[in-house]
């Protein structure tokens, strides 16, 4: 089949959408090769290695790989960038690799799983990182009898670094162990991955809940939103990765030794940590915005409060003003307002207003509606 360019329908979409958008029109062939052209070009790295000698090099044209296949225990081939179409064909015939899984390659929006072709295994991961915003990408895993290739969509740096220095490191475990080992570090650097962003997002929520009960606002909403849907991103990552794992520990392949299913299994309870780190901080977010909404309400209820203490203060003094505001004749009768007169009226009236005002912020501050109730006031004494 032939492998074809096309242009991307938005050049302008950031690149966590253009990197999931199906490239595959309708109805095209199963296994027909389409790149992104705003990808990376392939970049093709070769670290291969035994228990005393390795040897780690960039290749240009993918048929120098077979020099490396026979000579060498372990080899991993690594591809940073999805570019090109031909390179990842070239690449898959030098393999043996189905058209089928590379074209789940290419469309770097697949759900992390294992499937089994023939002598080898095809493994699909999900690598996070965390800078300006929460990314993610495709990791694309091949397992044979005497290959590793794994293919990247080319962002900026991995998790892969730190299984390369202990490949660089002579002694190591992994320089005496198989291919299968090999696949088993690739795949916990990228799930341990995971736990200093949760961290990180563990940080940001305690923060934000002092905040919220502190000085709500919504700039603190705005941000407990964003960590909640960067967490749902990690959760549609991290989820089927327990499925990844618990396939590989029941898989009856010769590719995996007993060895390795005891780390597999390590991988295993480290995934379900994840999850549950998830899951915990969700609920904590979601909490967060129900405190928010209760400081809210609490915040607006005491100043609703206040302004009913004002208004019902305000209210026998405006009917002593208006009783007293009155134009009534004193000449006609002498029940017509006869303090209109009285030489101490206005003083009187002052101090009426004012004595009646006294009273009712002492009532109010008995009865609790101002200022902290009796049974806290008591609580507060009980301490000292």
């Amino acid at each position: 089949m032939e492998e074809q360019n096309v242009i991307a329908p938005s050049e302008q979409k950031k690149r966590r959408h253009r990197h999931r958008r199906r490239r595959t029109p309708p109805g095209t062939a199963p296994g027909t090769l389409i790149a992104d052209p705003t990808a990376p070009r392939p970049v093709i790295s070769i670290l291969a290695y035994g228990p005393k000698e390795m040897v780690e090099q960039e290749v240009t044209d993918p048929q120098r790989i077979r020099d490396f296949l026979a000579k060498w225990p372990v080899m991993w081939v690594n591809v940073e960038g999805l570019g090109d179409a031909g390179v990842i064909s070239k690449l898959g015939e030098i393999f043996g690799l189905h058209r089928l899984a590379l074209e789940d390659v290419l469309n770097s929006y697949q759900r992390p799983k294992v499937e089994q072709y023939g002598d080898y295994l095809f493994i699909v991961s999900r690598m996070v990182r965390l800078n300006e915003q929460l990314e993610t990408e495709q990791l694309s895993l091949f397992l044979g009898k005497n290959f590793l290739v794994t293919f990247q969509e080319g962002l900026p740096g991995d998790c892969l670094d730190s299984v390369r220095e202990r490949i660089r490191k002579q002694g190591g475990k992994i320089r005496d162990a198989g291919l299968d080992h090999l696949a088993y570090s690739l795949l916990d650097a990228v799930v341990d991955s995971y736990f200093p962003i949760l961290e990180e997002y563990g940080e940001r929520l305690e923060a934000l809940e002092d905040e919220i009960v502190v000085r709500p606002g919504t700039d603190a909403v705005a941000r407990v939103h964003e960590i909640k849907r960067n967490l749902l991103i990690l959760r549609r990552a991290i989820w089927p990765q327990r499925e990844t794992f618990s396939t590989l520990l029941r898989a009856e392949t010769p590719l995996i030794t007993a060895d390795t299913r005891l780390y597999l299994r390590d991988c295993y309870d480290h995934v379900t940590q994840i999850i549950d780190l998830v899951e915990t901080y969700r609920e904590l977010g979601s909490d967060l915005t129900d405190i928010y909404l209760s400081s809210i309400g609490n915040r607006t209820n005491e100043i609703m409060r206040v302004l009913t203490v004002i208004s019902t203060i305000f209210i026998p003094l405006t009917f002593i003003a208006g009783v007293y505001g009155m134009n009534f004749n004193t000449a006609v009768s002498p029940w017509n307002m006869p303090e209109l007169n009285w030489y101490w009226g206005y003083p009187f009236s002052l101090i009426l207003m004012l004595a009646i005002t006294v009273g009712q912020f002492i009532f109010f501050r008995r009865r609790g509606w101002l200022g902290s109730p009796k049974s806290v006031n008591r609580a507060k004494d009980s301490e000292k």
